[in-house]
């Protein structure tokens, strides 16, 4: 046998392909619903991978081609040369092997071309092979399809002298299983389709079924040693087989044997055929197969005997190339296909410059994408407890979920549900970290996202954990950036965050891109968000799991939440935290190692009794284990009772706690109520100050400021909430309960209408009123209002001023919003008086950073109010002061600030009503954050609303008192502005209502005029 092969041994026949359309400069539309002239293909951009061995199979496949691709540069280290194109609705990259043949190139060549182009998701071997007719009634020119690929000669000798293979079975991708099996059952067996003979005529021409005769011999008759062909052989040895009626190529589906050496003798075919069932035989598979799962499919020129020539090659490789195209004609696009095209570039200089602004454009995006609290949820969950959480590692669903070749049972979802403080979190972030360390191959990302109903908005909603999944996903694999040049998604100019629906659908293409990587996400703590966000965030995953696993697209997402009645997955593997053996012995391994009792039989026996009433909670073991050894030095007796009295219920304990003894009430209130309605997580020196303020309000403590000690302040929070709350281990360190159980108690328990029923019913209201008098108590202070009094300065003086009364900056910007949330139940007149008669505007002048959004001296209340979004403040505040125009203010109306802030329940006061709706419809759709309403400088919300068409809006204002024919600086009114803009139904409502038809703009145009003028002969 030969150990090698060369060009020059498969050297093609004469006949030549007709070459594919070639795209140096353009593309046209065709196929692509969203092309962007701008975005150049690049490497990522490409998902199917087509390799061969030989020149004339890549002369073959070429021909498959609709449009030829111009090359990128190669990336560093990348020696292949390659073809690229499209074929249908995929873009495709062809490889040749070079030079010689064999595993050990095709791996070579399969391992740069994954390098390189890194959303491969399915890979075809396409080319010639020797047929194994004794398996199979196979002729020349007949295709065979790897289903399975077996290496003939990797072994090991056993007794006898037998060689036996050691070699396991490897099956290309599922993905390409999947499509098989879908054109197979379109063909029937064994038959081509009149597709593939289209394909044949149309695109080789030239290339015809030979004249030379399909000859099978028998295995014991060699070929005559020096005959370069069988012209001498002795047809009497030919092997008798039944005549074909038809000379369409058949197509055969199953083993192909791989091997480093050309088969060439038909008794070492027939052995190894029968022990493998390999119906052919080829040099490269095997080798392709640990990089790139792919299939190969062989077009059959000889039958691996001594009687093997080039006659039939040329053939064969087309019958395998046009039943290759055939097959990615019926596989599903990915959305990377779909969404990216070739570019109308036509010189370097302008592609330099393109490529330029898209990498700009993406770089922008990827930073409004970002946000501060990005990860703040997972930083501030505890660590695992020594020895704890690595049985999951072991257990078989988490197994089952990490094992490729079950994603099609499962969808790539692992949901783990747990009662409330379980301990899913700790458990969610061990997993999260373990995986980290062992997921360190360039092919695998792994990302998080964690809940947290204590934070911002974006902390705790689906936006924020899109967001988050979508930054982490586009930094580890930076070619999937490509997703955001989709203008259909983020139009060009668009400067802020896209919306939900565009970050969702990003996301998805971004995983659709993957191609043979993995990408592993956690989500934890789903009950923290709305339950219609989750059910929601569930479908869309679902469906992104489903296609990522008909597409062979490696996605595995590990979901956490407290038992959910109403959501669920179809797929999925559920595991149940308390109901884990292996979490029953984390709680015993914590009790074992944290209660601080020496005498083993009493520990033993208080465990067992721990262990029965906690029901697999982790918190109430923690809290209750704390409360024992705080009982420890009072003996057994006391211990058996202690426990014995506390209860079983997570939050019966919490009351228990909570309403102990009576010591230092006005401190646990105030610390309640702090973290509970605060506008934002206060640090430990601002909770400080504001529990400070607060009994200072009570005459409870001296009037001086307290000093700030980090030791001091761990003993506060613990003492002061009784130990439910702590300050958090990041960065930033704030301070927040233990738990979400904690807050749940407190609301939805209704914990605090318990420990305080003087708050009332309705105790927000009056929470926040306490919280306001905090504020305000501390802006009252003298050395507050020393600082407060003092020439504005820059950053430095703010940040010493700052260093100086911690609280200061949170009780001047936010005293308003707690009044104002206070104002429902509390009346706020005398407050407002007073706090804009105390240089209330200067206050928050002195805390704002940026000068733009500083308030002049002619801002009145209602423009401040308006500005901050303050709708309840606002109804108070026009009980006594209407006024509508604000000159020199940024917006010059307060109706016009609140609209460019997006402040949509101030919006709602200053119109009268109790929300934006009227009649069923929001007044203010597609008026989010106006910013250009600073240029109207001189119009009228009137002749602003006209001009736009607000007919609701219209309404109300005139009746709220406007000026139907105020006039702008060129001298409109709103019914000239409703005119010429055709507006008219508005122009309607205001010639009802009393409009001057007759008034003329500064042109000497008036109303009508406009309009015909505009061809709005309707007005």
């Amino acid at each position: 046998m030969n150990p090698k092969r060369t060009y020059q041994d498969d050297e093609p026949s004469a006949s030549r392909p007709k070459r594919p359309r070639i795209f140096d400069t353009a593309s046209s539309g065709g196929i692509y619903p969203n092309r962007d002239a701008y975005s150049p293909l690049v490497h990522g951009d490409y998902t199917i991978a087509w390799i061969c061995a030989l020149p004339l199979e890549l002369a073959a496949s070429r021909a498959m081609l609709d449009e030829e691709h111009p090359l990128p540069p190669n990336q560093a280290g990348d020696d292949n040369t390659y073809v690229l194109g499209r074929i249908d609705q995929h873009n495709v990259v062809m490889a040749c092997l070079p030079g010689q043949y064999g595993m050990n190139n095709a791996a070579i060549v399969a391992t740069n071309l994954k390098r390189s182009f890194p959303s491969i998701r399915a890979t075809l071997m396409v080319g010639i092979g020797g047929g194994s007719p004794s398996q199979a009634d196979l002729y020349l020119g007949d295709v065979v399809v790897g289903t399975r690929v077996m290496q003939y000669d990797m072994g090991k000798m056993i007794a006898g002298g037998l060689f036996q293979e050691t070699a396991d079975a490897k099956t290309p991708a599922w993905l390409l299983n999947s499509a098989v099996s879908a054109l197979r059952s379109k063909h029937g067996p064994h038959r081509s389709s009149s597709r593939m003979i289209s394909l044949l005529r149309n695109r080789l021409p030239n290339t015809l079924r030979p004249n030379h005769p399909d000859r099978l011999f028998q295995a014991s008759y060699e070929h005559p040693l020096g005959a370069p062909i069988c012209i001498d052989c002795d047809l009497e040895k030919l092997q008798p087989r039944g005549v074909r009626l038809c000379d369409e190529p058949r197509i055969h589906y199953g083993v192909i044997a791989s091997g480093n050496r050309v088969m060439k003798d038909a008794k070492a075919r027939d052995d190894i055929a029968q022990r493998l069932s390999a119906l052919c035989f080829e040099m490269e598979a095997a080798g392709m197969m640990d990089n790139l799962q792919c299939l190969p499919i062989r077009g059959i020129c000889d039958y691996s005997d001594s009687h093997k020539n080039k006659e039939w090659q040329d053939y064969a490789a087309a019958t395998a190339a046009v039943y290759a195209r055939e097959l990615l004609e019926g596989l599903p696009p990915s959305s990377t296909t779909l969404n990216r095209t070739p570019t109308y570039i036509t010189d370097v200089s302008q592609l330099d410059t393109t490529v330029d602004h898209a990498l700009e454009r993406r770089q922008r995006l990827l930073k409004c994408l970002e946000f501060p609290q990005i990860d703040t949820r997972r930083t501030t969950i505890r660590a695992a407890y020594t020895k704890t959480c690595r049985w999951l590692l072991q257990h078989s669903k988490y197994q089952d979920w990490l094992d490729p070749g079950k994603q099609s049972q499962n969808h790539g979802f692992l949901w783990m549900r747990g009662k409330a403080g379980a301990g899913k979190s700790t458990m969610m972030k061990f997993v999260y970290l373990e995986m980290k360390k062992v997921f360190k191959k360039p092919s695998m990302a792994v990302a998080s996202f964690f809940f947290n109903a204590r934070g911002d908005y974006l902390e705790r909603s689906i936006s924020g954990m899109y967001r988050s999944l979508l930054t982490q996903i586009l930094h580890e694999f930076s070619d999937l950036q490509s997703v955001l040049d989709n203008t259909d998604i983020v139009p060009r100019n668009q400067q802020d965050c896209p919306d939900l629906n565009a970050l969702k659908e990003l996301l998805s293409n971004a995983v659709m891109a993957l191609g043979q990587r993995c990408f592993t996400c956690f989500v934890d703590a789903l009950d923290e968000c709305d339950e219609l966000e989750v059910r929601d965030m569930v479908q869309f995953f679902e469906e992104l799991a489903e296609n990522a696993t008909d597409e062979g697209i490696r996605l595995q997402i590990c979901f956490s939440s407290r038992p959910y009645p109403y959501v669920d997955i179809h797929r999925g593997i559920l595991l149940t935290l308390e109901k884990e053996s292996g979490h029953e012995e984390d709680l015993a391994q914590y009790v074992k190692s944290r209660l601080r009792i020496t005498h083993r039989p009493l520990l033993e026996e208080l465990q067992s009794q721990i262990l029965d009433k906690a029901a697999g909670i982790f918190m109430w073991v923690v809290l209750v284990v704390e409360i024992l050894n705080n009982e420890s030095s009072h003996g057994a007796l006391a211990l058996r009772k202690k426990l014995s009295d506390i209860p079983a219920e997570l939050t019966k304990l919490f009351r228990s706690m909570l309403a102990r003894d009576q010591h230092r009430t006005e401190s646990l209130q105030l610390c309640i109520l702090w973290i509970l309605f605060a506008k934002r997580p206060l640090s430990p020196a601002e909770f400080r100050h504001a529990l400070w303020a607060g009994l200072l309000d009570q005459r409870l403590v001296d009037p001086e400021l307290p000093d700030d000690t980090h030791m001091d302040a761990v003993k506060l929070v613990t003492s002061s909430s009784k130990g439910l709350a702590e300050i958090t281990k990041s960065k930033q360190p704030t301070v927040q309960f233990i738990h979400e159980s904690v807050r749940d108690f407190l609301v939805k328990e209704k914990g605090v209408q318990d420990l305080w029923p003087e708050l009332g019913f309705d105790w927000e209201g009056p929470s926040h009123e306490i919280l306001k008098r905090c504020c305000t108590t501390y802006l009252q202070h003298p050395r507050v209002q020393a600082i407060i009094v003092a020439p504005e300065g820059g950053d430095d003086e703010r940040n010493a001023m700052a260093e100086k009364c911690s609280f200061l900056e949170y009780a001047g910007q936010q005293v308003l919003y707690h009044a104002n949330a206070a104002a429902p139940v509390v009346p706020q007149d005398g407050f407002l008086t007073q706090f804009f008669a105390s240089a209330g505007i200067r206050v928050i002048n002195h805390l704002e950073k940026f000068k733009a959004r500083r308030y002049g001296s002619h801002a009145t209340p209602l423009y401040v109010l308006a500005d901050k979004g303050l709708g309840n403040l606002i109804r108070t505040q026009m009980k006594r002061d209407q006024t509508t125009d604000v000159l020199g203010e940024r917006y010059q109306y307060p109706l016009f600030a609140a609209l460019a802030n997006g402040h949509k329940s101030a919006i709602a006061a200053l119109l009268g009503l109790s929300s934006t709706l009227s009649d069923g419809v929001d007044i203010t759709e597609g008026l989010n954050y106006r910013k250009d309403l600073r240029d109207y400088q001189g119009r009228t919300p009137l002749s602003w609303a006209s001009q736009e068409g607000r007919l609701s809006m219209v309404g109300l204002l005139i009746e709220g008192g406007a000026d139907l024919d105020g006039i702008d600086g060129r001298g409109s009114t709103p019914l000239i502005w409703a005119s010429e803009k055709g507006h008219e139904a508005v122009a309607q409502l205001l010639i009802d209502k009393g409009a001057d038809v007759k008034a003329q703009n500064n042109s000497g145009s008036t109303a009508l005029i406009l309009a015909l003028q505009n061809s709005h002969e309707a007005i």
